[in-house]
């Protein structure tokens, strides 16, 4: 499995510090998750193939390019939506699915309780999980998603657990996976050290 971390990038980390905060107001850590997710798509986006196409600018014919394959977006439900829209903004056309996974809070494992996608056959899937902390909720949804026969899966994640990705990648090691930091640790709940709290929580205000 194929893992990058964008740690270096200075606007990213920055809007990073600000979800980190549980003093930033709401209406902030909505807008910034928005901004965060931007910026991510735009990074992983470089690595997708193009097509070569021509246009006609106002002057001549130029050559240019297409995205090659269809894009289906999937945020894993609920704290997944907060990063839907940041990926729209440059994605506009990216059909979207979502996976409905919740960690049991005692035993730490995932329980699916929804599942609705456009078809994946050949396309480039790219799964929107905020928080990868135990990997469990996403090693569930990649399986899924991996029975419709996607051409390449792209899971993407603002902050990282060293566990989670070693889970992943030993379940996984087909998956592309990005995340903006890889964080310390995980407590004995479960959650990311430091982290940022229940990004669903934060986003959604409850």
């Amino acid at each position: 499995m194929s893992v990058k971390i964008f740690s270096e990038h200075a606007l990213l980390q920055a809007k990073i510090t600000r979800l980190r905060d549980k003093k930033t107001p709401h209406r902030e850590f909505v807008d910034n998750m928005a901004d965060i997710s931007t910026i991510l798509c735009a990074l992983v986006s470089a690595e997708i193939e193009t097509a070569p196409v021509t246009v006609q600018t106002p002057l001549m014919r130029a050559k240019g390019v297409k995205i090659r394959r269809p894009t289906v977006l999937v945020p894993i439900l609920r704290a997944g939506l907060g990063m839907l829209e940041g990926f729209q903004a440059l994605l506009p056309e990216a059909a979207v699915g979502h996976v409905g996974v919740e960690r049991d809070h005692k035993t730490l494992k995932p329980k699916f309780y929804y599942y609705k996608t456009p078809p994946l056959k050949g396309a480039e899937v790219w799964v929107l999980d905020p928080m990868l902390a135990t990997g469990g909720s996403l090693e569930f949804a990649l399986t899924k998603i991996k029975d419709s026969k996607p051409y390449t899966i792209r899971a993407v994640s603002v902050l990282a657990s060293p566990e989670g990705i070693a889970h992943l990648q030993k379940n996984h090691p087909d998956v592309h996976f990005y995340t903006a930091v890889l964080d310390e640790k995980l407590n004995n709940k479960g959650y990311i050290l430091p982290g940022l709290g229940d990004a669903g929580d934060r986003y959604f205000g409850t």
